[in-house]
């Protein structure tokens, strides 16, 4: 079995058809297609940018991945007891993947890779609510 890879999911203002909201167990891919990365298994720190106003500027869970087509990453939602916050993600992530969320937009939607240790130094002590 192979080790998951990590990955931030950004999640900006949910407009509907094509967007979804967090926990949907839906990540659209627009434009990026099947060649976006996540295979089953893998885990999503799913943030929401100010754009959506549920979970403004917060990781309210992650998911992990189920399965993967041409417009979708289809995930399972399991949501944070208490989210994280973007200053933890700030503080807590490595230089390197602090540096890939510099100019994050409100309403963007795009998904990029973490190392397991900011996403463990970002996780670290909170609690899945398990549904």
């Amino acid at each position: 079995m192979k080790k998951p890879a990590y990955y931030l999911a950004v999640f900006g203002k949910p407009e509907p058809p094509d967007k979804d909201t967090v926990d949907s167990g839906r990540y659209p891919l627009g434009i990026r297609g099947s060649d976006t990365p996540g295979d089953r298994g893998d885990i999503l720190l799913l943030y929401c940018t100010a754009g959506n106003a549920e979970n403004s500027m917060s990781a309210p869970g992650i998911g992990i991945v189920l399965t993967k087509n041409k417009e979708s990453i289809f995930f399972r939602y399991l949501p944070f007891s208490s989210p994280v916050s973007k200053e933890k993600i700030d503080e807590t992530f490595t230089a390197e993947d602090r540096e890939k969320i510099t100019g994050m937009g409100v309403n963007t939607y795009w998904v990029f890779d973490i190392s397991p240790e900011s996403f463990g130094n970002a996780t670290r002590g909170v609690s899945i609510d398990w549904p």
